[in-house]
């Protein structure tokens, strides 16, 4: 399985021990040139420190920071983190920082939510007051995702007034991966994909959608949403997790690159699953389903082949490894 070379480890003792090689490395530049984005947690303080350290091999970074609440309140000020961001900037002056702003709608009333000229004010005065520090911004809303569901074009509207008001700032948005040829309108994705700067495919949390428990991101899955999304010239990146999740008999939760330098390797085996190009490390009580270097470099290595980008979700937990493969 593993097809590039003994540099790559794959078992579980290989990648703890190159791990350790890899944090005494310096970063380095690009080993896949194509465009990038990262995004940063307050709550997983790992990626501000990790970020700064491979600034170079990064295009953009996106804190998840804020959020609108229904009264178009903003929370998270309180978390901004500017010493992080003068120091990202210093070891990449070229880094563009587009902080997340999720918008929190009501089923019962988006449509008047999105109409109410309150919504849009509180979003361009968030980016004013940062004007200096800020590149733009990224828009997180699963209803944008919901556009045709709900027969919703005012968010088109919405998000082309936007665009103007934030002038020469730039403007992510986010999209679910596809499940079915059927879940968004051609005309739809011109229009969205035309107002957007980039727009983020989600092709990860695939076992939300299909209940099955522990598949991260399968293969043929970011082929067939590349494949999907080719006749669209515009900018898209694709998303690839750090993380994981780890199944025993009594719950799944999630699992980071820090808990797998913790393993005692010698109790795990690991699983090369073919139909989903995913690894699995496992014993007799726990399953747990986390990338692996040959996870990472096939999924570039596909993004790159459709001349796309891509974006990971989220820097914090991954490993140094991962870093170095980038």
């Amino acid at each position: 399985m593993n097809s590039y070379g003994n540099q790559i480890p794959f078992e579980l003792q290989q990648i703890q021990e190159q791990e350790l090689e890899a944090r005494k490395k310096e970063s380095g530049n690009k080993n896949y040139k194509i465009p990038n984005l990262f995004f940063v947690t307050p709550w997983n303080k790992e990626g501000y420190r990790l970020t700064i350290k491979y600034a170079q091999k990064l295009d953009m970074i996106s804190p998840a920071w804020f959020s609108i609440r229904y009264n178009n309140v903003v929370d998270g000020k309180q978390t901004v983190n500017e010493q992080w961001m003068q120091e990202i900037v210093q070891a990449n002056p070229q880094i563009a920082i587009i902080p997340r702003v999720q918008i929190e709608l009501q089923e019962s009333s988006f449509i008047q939510q999105i109409n109410n000229p309150q919504l849009l004010e509180t979003i361009i005065n968030l980016v004013q007051y940062y004007s200096n520090k800020f590149h733009g911004i990224m828009i997180d809303t699963p209803f944008i995702s919901y556009i045709d569901t709900f027969d919703a074009q005012d968010i088109v509207k919405f998000l082309q007034k936007l665009k103007t008001k934030l002038g020469n700032k730039i403007l992510v948005l986010t999209l679910y991966g596809i499940y079915n040829s059927q879940q968004y309108k051609h005309s739809t994705l011109r229009k969205l994909f035309k107002v957007a700067d980039y727009t983020l495919i989600q092709t990860y949390d695939y076992q939300i959608q299909v209940e099955e428990d522990l598949m991260l991101s399968p293969y043929s899955w970011i082929q067939d949403n590349l494949e999907y999304f080719m006749t669209y010239k515009e900018k898209l990146l694709f998303g690839i997790p750090f993380y994981g999740f780890k199944k025993t008999e009594q719950d799944t939760t999630h699992f980071m690159g820090s808990e797998l330098l913790k393993l005692n390797a010698s109790n795990f085996i690991t699983e090369w699953d073919k139909s989903t190009s995913e690894c699995i490390y496992k014993n007799d009580q726990i399953s747990i389903s986390y990338p692996c270097p040959d996870f990472l470099i096939y999924r570039l290595q596909l993004i790159k082949k459709f001349g796309r980008g891509y974006f990971v979700w989220e820097g914090g937990q991954g490993i140094e490894l991962f870093y170095q493969l980038l």
